[in-house]
C-alpha cells in the first residue's frame, strides 16, 4: 500500500524572492515514474502563521474586503501581523503574497 502525503517533497522551496526554475527537479513530470496528485501541490504541510493567515483572509474576504489596503488595515485590525511581528504594508504584503504564491 502506497502512503500519500499531505505534501509533495519533490515540489521546491517556495520560500524565496525568485521563483525556482526546475519544477520540481523533474521528479514530478517523469511519465509513469511518479503519481502526480492533483491537489498535491505543496512542498510541506502550512505551518501555524500560514494556517491563521489563510482564515484571517478568509473570514476579510467574507465581510467584503476587495482591495489591497483594506486587506492590509483588517490584518493589522486583526493583529495578525507579519511573521516578524511587524504590522503589514501594502508593499510587504504584496511582497509576502509573491514569495508564498498565494
Amino acid at each position: 500500500m502506497q502512503h500519500i502525503t499531505d505534501f509533495n517533497p519533490w515540489l521546491p522551496d517556495t520560500q524565496q524572492v525568485i521563483p525556482a526554475r526546475e519544477g520540481g527537479n523533474g521528479q514530478i513530470h517523469q511519465p509513469g515514474s511518479y503519481q502526480n496528485v492533483i491537489w498535491q501541490t505543496r512542498a510541506r504541510v502550512p505551518d501555524g502563521f500560514e494556517t491563521a493567515l489563510v482564515a484571517a483572509l478568509e473570514e476579510i474576504f467574507e465581510g467584503g474586503a476587495s482591495e489591497l489596503d483594506q486587506i492590509v488595515s483588517a490584518l493589522n485590525q486583526r493583529r495578525l501581523f507579519d511573521r516578524n511581528g511587524q504590522p503589514w504594508n501594502e508593499a510587504a504584503f504584496r511582497e509576502f503574497l509573491h514569495v508564498n504564491g498565494f
